[in-house]
């Protein structure tokens, strides 16, 4: 944590916050961790068990007796948390030994004290389910990534800014008010991370991504039971920026027992499971082949930023039959697939325990849907690298090599045989029957697969959302390259711009043709109010999806990171 004053500075800012103010329970800061933690994966809006959602404040105090302000003991959010953890209505419950626990001491307080306050709720604030927290916070196994990876940086013997090392035991405790064992609200460690991300004392710095919500926690846990720090225990600086990856791809690649150059005889089209949900989706073959990329030089629609027309040779591959949805992609995105795993008492496997180890994205700041419906949707707003992540994710959860296509291989699935502008002919006129567009989608995305699919069975590949693909935008040559390009592919090395195809509901005809082509732009995360912008969601590309493919030919260790997060995805975000 990059510290801007001195350490004096420090202390008289920080004693600021001893005014009773700051001491009163705050909900974003106090309460909604807890609950997000504890209650919110078992009562929310896909998953209300005893008919009590609690992911918003019009649901949580739609019951009589869930939580009644100034009235903690008839509040059954508070009391039940009180019961002996054999009493079948203590909550959360305790039904496994070794993972089960109930809420801490000053857990239990900081309900009480909310709730008798007169437990405010911000309206805006929409609460996600995370996971829960190991019974025991050690400092080796959690407190130190979090140091290391976040403040030591600044705050070691080779760069001491603000007289602050937090690099051994004696530097980080010569001073009770750097770590208050016991008390993290006199404990600056923890205090300066809770502040609003545009107080100028807020850490880490502008530059660097905050706390995540679970280390936040984790750190005030560790606080609040002690602070123990083993002084043999020496910090030092990690990068931050490839812990985003959670598993680094080659090492998922070596143990899913990946072949390199096996070849899936077996080409055929195929429903795949993921058995911790109750959901499918269709896989259908693409025998690869030559054909023209592009547009040509005559056709008078043909953008600025279009390829040339040039012969290209892609491989077999089988493609998503539809767009992937938000119901497939909450699984990962919002860790339902393990939530389901615990609902149904599923017994773990090597596939869960890899599947786990791919990050997920942090809370989004609002509804990603922006109320444009949730249920056999498209899902949306996602970034190039959150796309590859649940690539990453779903190959770990079904043991088959998916990812996104190149930009070839999208063009010639959407192309399906044809050199017309559509895959269904030339006439802008007709695309109202295979494509929702900005004449008729009535201002929003609709559900998959309403339209007619393309010849080889693919649906929406003209319109709805716009849809991702390998590639870095680079602009297009006005000369035509010579020979056969065989499987083409830009590997990305900035962050900006990198291509979507396809049109969608917002676009008129021009951008549906198979040969439209768009680089993304910062722009996409103008509302995002997260300093710095998140790495995983495009707030303002509410036009943005994608769909899966899988290779016929399984490609080398050498090779994975073309196509899952790389070293370059994560160096081009923004320096943190």
């Amino acid at each position: 944590m990059n510290y801007l004053f001195s350490t004096s500075a420090v202390i008289i800012f920080v004693s600021f916050f001893k005014y009773e103010s700051y001491g009163e329970t705050d909900f974003i800061r106090d309460v909604k961790p807890i609950l997000e933690h504890n209650c919110v994966s078992c009562h929310r809006k896909d998953n209300a068990k005893g008919k009590v959602r609690l992911d918003t404040k019009e649901f949580a105090f739609a019951g009589e007796d869930v939580i009644v302000p100034r009235k903690p003991d008839d509040s059954s959010l508070y009391w039940t948390t009180t019961l002996p953890s054999d009493d079948e209505l203590v909550m959360p419950p305790f039904k496994h030994e070794d993972k089960d626990y109930p809420l801490r001491d000053e857990e239990k307080d900081i309900l009480k004290d909310w709730i008798k306050a007169g437990a405010d709720w911000p309206e805006e604030v929409i609460l996600e389910p995370k996971k829960r927290l190991p019974k025991e916070v050690t400092f080796v196994e959690y407190i130190k990534p979090i140091l290391e990876q976040n403040c030591v940086a600044c705050h070691y013997k080779g760069k001491v800014k603000g007289d602050l090392r937090l690099d051994t035991f004696e530097h980080a405790f010569s001073s009770d008010h750097i770590i208050a064992p016991g008390e993290p609200l006199d404990s600056d460690l923890w205090v300066l991370c809770t502040l609003p991300q545009d107080d100028e004392m807020f850490m880490p710095p502008e530059g660097n991504d905050p706390l995540s919500p679970t280390d936040l926690f984790m750190l005030r846990r560790w606080i609040e039971e002690g602070a123990d720090w083993p002084e043999s225990a020496i910090l030092s600086p990690q990068k931050k920026s490839f812990t985003v990856l959670g598993t680094m791809p080659k090492d998922l690649y070596k143990e899913l027992g990946f072949k390199a150059g096996q070849v899936q005889d077996d080409f055929v089209g195929y429903r795949q499971d993921i058995i911790t949900s109750n959901l499918t989706f269709e896989m259908l073959p693409i025998k690869g082949g030559v054909f023209n990329m592009g547009s040509p030089a005559e056709d008078k629609n043909r953008g600025k930023n279009e390829l040339l027309s040039q012969k290209v040779k892609v491989s077999d591959f089988w493609m998503g039959k539809y767009e992937i949805t938000w119901d497939e992609y909450e699984l990962w995105m919002i860790n339902l697939d393990k939530d389901n795993r615990e609902y149904k008492k599923m017994e773990s496997t090597k596939s869960d325990a890899l599947s786990d180890a791919v990050t997920k994205p942090t809370a989004p700041y609002t509804d990603m849907t922006f109320g444009m419906g949730k249920g056999g949707h498209p899902a949306i707003c996602m970034t190039q690298l959150s796309a590859k992540m649940y690539c990453m994710w779903l190959s770990a959860r079904t043991g088959k090599f998916y990812r996104l296509p190149t930009e070839a291989e999208w063009e010639f699935a959407c192309k399906a045989g044809t050199e017309t502008a559509y895959s269904y002919g030339d006439d802008p006129k007709e695309l109202s029957n295979h494509s929702w567009h900005l004449g008729n989608s009535r201002f929003k995305y609709q559900k998959i697969g309403q339209k007619s699919p393309n010849p080889f069975g693919l649906y929406d590949m003209h319109g709805n959302v716009w849809e991702w693909v390998l590639d870095q935008f680079v602009p297009p040559s006005n000369q035509t390259p010579e020979g056969i390009l065989v499987n083409p592919l830009v590997s990305p090395n900035t962050l900006y711009p990198r291509i979507v195809k396809g049109g969608s509901w917002d676009d008129g005809a021009v951008n549906h043709r198979s040969a439209a082509r768009m680089g993304s732009e910062e722009a996409w995360k103008q509302q995002d109010p997260q300093i710095p912008k998140s790495v995983w969601y495009h707030t303002d590309a509410i036009f943005v999806g994608f769909r899966v493919v899988r290779p016929r030919e399984i490609p080398t260790l050498e090779e994975v990171e073309k196509y899952w997060p790389s070293e370059a995805d994560i160096l081009a975000i923004p320096s943190r």
